[in-house]
């Protein structure tokens, strides 16, 4: 039987090449006007304003909305086009207090189809063939819904007031029409958001926001020193040290098999000194928790040679701790305990909350 974690991400990529989202090899490359850093707080923050949105859209449809962490890259409005040639809704959401400047959001026209018909009391699946003057209001009432409630999440997460004019919805083919008034060659940063739908919709909605826009986003988040190439990170007491994340380890990490008791800690403080970001603000938003016993690489052809039996060689050592991940990302090291037929993991090491935030890389 073969496992899931045979491969690593890289050689699933190499696979996936019509992945949604994936930036296509001839797009600017956005390490050359972002640093990682910058990159990792947009994807934060778009993270947080479409979590908004998404239980804005789903109290509007009663439906199950999903919208999954993004993945931000640079293209070119020209390249979006060439990559979606196919109807789709463009929104343009202006922001004019708190922050100065616009996202494009762009949703393909069956998709929206699904949102319009869900609103009006139907099961999402007998769709007209394209939009309608009364499927286009619908779609601009759920916009303006959803990025009211991106923009009231964007405002506890700035900590200083958010406000945005009316989205304005409209109809392109991008077979033939362009994406709007940015110009075709310009570089702009893209956040491609996967959404599902309960059974209805699993697509893709792409963030459109200009370079310095973006910038201005991050800088108005993070303080000052968050841009050095090194920040010097200052001491955190150890309680703070030893407590924070509390959210995850109220559920064990598991390996395998049934749940294990959670790790013991004192209870976490209110808030944390971690600049002008509040944690508080995003403990309710859930995060995918694995531990990783270890790693190893190999071809296609030796995974499909596997078979019951095969012993698999990992780089890790024996007696090594194991890593445990919150949504791709290292938070903390661990050690296996079992305690009959259960086991779990139980959290060794874990970093300051300082030098996680700073390692959103």
């Amino acid at each position: 039987m073969m496992s899931d974690d045979l491969m690593t991400q890289e050689e699933l990529d190499a696979l996936l090449s019509e992945h949604a989202g994936q930036k296509p090899s001839d797009e600017p490359d956005i390490n050359d006007f972002l640093t990682p850093l910058e990159q990792d707080a947009l994807a934060e923050i778009g993270n947080i304003s479409m979590g908004s949105a998404a239980t804005a859209l789903s109290t509007l449809v009663n439906r199950k909305v999903r919208i999954t962490v993004p993945n931000v890259y640079l293209s070119t409005p020209k390249a979006i086009t060439t990559s979606y040639p196919e109807p789709c809704v463009v929104v343009n959401v202006g922001y004019i207090v708190g922050l100065q400047g616009a996202n494009l959001l762009v949703i393909r026209e069956r998709d929206a189809l699904v949102i319009g018909n869900l609103m009006m009391g139907e099961d999402g699946t007998n769709l007209p063939p394209e939009l309608d003057e009364l499927y286009l209001s619908a779609i601009t009432e759920a916009m303006n819904m959803m990025m009211g409630s991106a923009a009231t999440s964007m405002s506890e997460l700035f900590t200083r007031a958010i406000d945005i004019s009316p989205p304005t919805t409209v109809r392109r083919d991008f077979a033939t029409d362009n994406l709007g008034h940015l110009p075709d060659e310009e570089a702009v940063v893209t956040i491609a958001f996967r959404m599902e739908i309960e059974d209805l919709v699993d697509s893709t909605i792409l963030q459109v926001t200009k370079i310095d826009f973006a910038k201005e986003m991050v800088s108005s988040l993070m303080p000052p020193e968050s841009h050095e190439s090194q920040p010097e990170v200052k001491p955190e007491p150890e309680p703070v040290a030893a407590t924070e994340w509390e959210d995850l380890r109220q559920q064990p990490v598991h390996t395998g098999g049934s749940p294990a008791v959670a790790p013991t800690g004192a209870a976490a403080p209110a808030g944390y000194d971690l600049g002008n970001i509040n944690v508080d603000l995003i403990r309710d938003i859930p995060v995918q928790v694995r531990a990783v016993l270890g790693r190893t690489r190999m071809t296609i052809d030796n995974i499909l040679r596997l078979g019951p039996g095969h012993i698999m060689e990992l780089e890790s050592l024996h007696g090594e701790p194991i890593e445990l991940f919150a949504n791709e990302r290292l938070i903390a090291h661990g050690e296996v305990v079992v305690v009959g037929e259960q086991f779990g993991v139980r959290i060794t090491e874990i970093a300051t909350p300082q030098d996680r935030i700073g390692s959103i890389r």
